[in-house]
């Protein structure tokens, strides 16, 4: 009775922790008011801004093939200045390749977070984390390609937080919505030689039982064929999938990485690809890797772990 008593328990938090993942795995794009998995999860992020960059040496038992796996070609950033630094030297090597529009997308660090709500003052509190680093890639583009001209704050949507930053030959634009499709085609209108950027853009483009944020018919068709001219320069994101925590990142003219990591100072890759990996890749990279593991063998192993051996 006692062995199945165990068993049962052992079964009923199993059941709870494939729940709760499964929650937390499900790919759902952020709407305008609320940030997507780029920013969820920002708490593991959050709590890697320390100024010790030293990696670590050992495995989890977690990760039982990481010897098999290779270290991340990229300086993985530990912080919002990183990120920083990095997105800029990401569009300042794609402005030089004739890349003029382009899309980056940046992990803003926690401001004000509380036990329940990582942004309870919504978009605007994320705006005051995103516009220092935006300001920064902007001071270090003007500086580095020499443009003699300042740049001009504006806003463009009060509600949504979103701004833009007008320069000679530069536009850049925080938030970007669907709303604000007319201003980002009147900015590509002004030349092919002007670097148009969207940042962190807020726009859901739709999909199974989910509406597009751009409507119906030619008025999405044409928001969608101006969209695709835009290449993704730089991302750093952030997710929980399959039990792991994963990061995706791309700084052009480099690929994409996907990592994994328990501690956010080692990280491995566990696929590369010349496209921004869907859910579904990243889930089949995960087998790939893994190929024995599964959340229950996962949450077996970690408790085993802690209890010293045992459950209860």
């Amino acid at each position: 009775m006692l062995a199945s008593s165990s068993m049962e328990r052992c079964l009923f938090m199993a059941v709870l922790l494939i729940g709760t993942t499964m929650a937390t795995c499900t790919p759902v794009r952020a709407s305008i008011r609320s940030r997507s998995n780029i920013v969820t999860n920002q708490r593991r992020f959050h709590a890697s801004l320390l100024p010790s960059l030293k990696r670590c040496s050992r495995r989890s038992s977690l990760l039982p093939h990481a010897e098999a796996l290779s270290p991340s070609s990229y300086q993985v950033p530990q912080n919002s200045e990183n990120t920083a630094d990095q997105a800029f030297e990401a569009v300042k090597n794609g402005f030089k390749d004739g890349k003029n529009r382009q899309q980056i997308e940046l992990m803003l660090p926690l401001i004000g977070a509380t036990d329940l709500d990582d942004w309870p003052g919504g978009i605007r509190q994320q705006f005051k984390a995103a516009s220092p680093m935006c300001e920064s890639i902007l001071k270090s583009l003007r500086r580095e390609l020499g443009l003699a001209s300042t740049f001009t704050p504006k806003i463009l949507d009060d509600g949504d937080a979103t701004a833009a930053w007008e320069s000679d030959k530069i536009t850049a634009i925080l938030f970007p919505t669907a709303e604000t499709m007319s201003y980002i085609s009147t900015a590509v209108d002004k030349g092919d030689d002007r670097l148009v950027l969207l940042i962190n853009p807020q726009w859901n483009k739709g999909g199974a039982n989910v509406f597009s944020d751009f409507g119906w018919g030619s008025q999405k068709d044409k928001a969608e064929k101006l969209l695709k001219t835009f290449e993704f320069t730089y991302s750093f994101e952030q997710r929980k999938q399959g039990g792991a925590n994963i990061k995706l990142l791309r700084s052009y003219p480099k690929s994409w990485e996907v990592l994994i990591t328990e501690d956010d100072q080692q990280f491995d890759v566990i696929g590369k690809a010349d496209q921004r990996p869907s859910y579904k890749d990243v889930d089949l990279m995960l087998k790939t890797a893994f190929p024995e593991e599964n959340i229950f063998s996962r949450f077996m192993k970690d408790m085993e772990t802690k209890k010293g051996g045992g459950f209860f």
